[in-house]
């Protein structure tokens, strides 16, 4: 099986050869490639410059070079200034992979005080405008992901995030009426384009997780361990619904040894992968203060045990 049927078919609820693998992002190639990619304010510069083609040439090359490298099923585009480009250059140079292209915009945490501040203010006074504004965010990047997946994309991830470690940014009701409205539409577009959506958000989702489950995502990532996400009641919970993406704990990749994260691998594959509908990856993205040691632990762990049917216990 390659890594796209392989991770397509997880998608699918369904058991493929072994686990998938795949990273939101993965910050440091230069440990196991050699080579860094183009972020910052180099990377700002340089499209400011004009030179968008060759940042996105690049930073194609090097996602790529990572997935290979590592065995990953999946390639998540970032940090790439025409995406539409890279899907393409992906679906040219490494067609094995699973393409997840990037679409959103529905409200996520602010950014700093001021923004909570005049959010709030906009939620009281001028509901209306905002939600017509919301209205015409969502139809922007409805067309975005429409664009990426006739490029070739097979799944659109939306990366707001609306929870903290002690839950939602906003009340269950407002999301109701401010967030899975305009969610659900981008996802169904999605469905009708033919690919899949996957939903990324950090935090407590406890409170509203029936909710975002119910806008019909056919995934959800990253689930979050220190934020009280247990991946093992959400898969008796949703097991059936939606394929769970995650949890291995990030602290651990940075903090840990490689014998605590085969550990917490092992826990993750046990809580989640039984029949199907389960991709391994972390509880985020892989960071700057990873160990390499934990990160090859994580990745030869899943190899080993993820292999269906599996053996480890329920």
């Amino acid at each position: 099986m390659i890594p796209r049927e392989r991770f397509l078919k997880a998608l699918e609820l369904e058991e493929p050869d072994r686990i998938p693998t795949f990273e939101l992002e993965f910050q440091v190639p230069e440990l196991f490639i050699g080579k860094k990619m183009i972020v910052g304010e180099e990377y700002d510069k340089m499209v400011s410059e004009g030179k968008v083609r060759k940042v996105t040439e690049h930073n194609v090359d090097i996602l790529i070079r990572i997935c290979r490298a590592l065995d990953y099923d999946a390639i998540r585009l970032y940090a790439v200034p025409d995406i539409v480009y890279a899907i393409k250059l992906v679906k040219k140079k490494a067609p094995e992979l699973a393409i997840i292209g990037t679409a959103d915009g529905t409200l996520s945490i602010p950014g700093n005080w001021n923004d909570f501040v005049k959010l709030t203010r906009e939620i009281r006074y001028r509901r209306s405008e905002l939600k017509n504004r919301l209205l015409q965010r969502i139809r922007v990047e409805i067309e975005r992901a429409k664009e990426q997946i006739e490029s070739g994309a097979d799944v659109i991830i939306g990366c707001a995030d609306y929870c903290t470690n002690t839950g939602p940014f906003l009340s269950p009701e407002d999301f109701e009426d401010l967030v899975f409205p305009y969610l659900r539409r981008l996802v169904n577009a999605v469905h009708r384009s033919g690919a899949f959506f996957i939903k990324h958000t950090d935090g407590n989702l406890w409170p509203i997780i029936d909710n975002l489950v119910n806008t019909g995502i056919d995934a959800l990532h990253s689930i979050d361990p220190v934020a009280g996400m247990d991946i093992g009641k959400l898969k008796k919970m949703y097991g059936d619904r939606i394929c769970l993406c995650g949890n291995v704990d990030i602290g651990l990749l940075h903090l840990g040894s490689p014998n605590e994260v085969i550990r917490e691998v092992k826990k993750c594959i046990n809580a989640a992968a039984h029949g199907g509908g389960y991709i391994l990856s972390t509880s985020n993205v892989i960071q700057k203060n990873h160990k390499k040691e934990n990160i090859l632990a994580m990745i030869e762990t899943a190899k080993k045990y993820g292999k269906y049917p599996l053996k480890l216990s329920k």
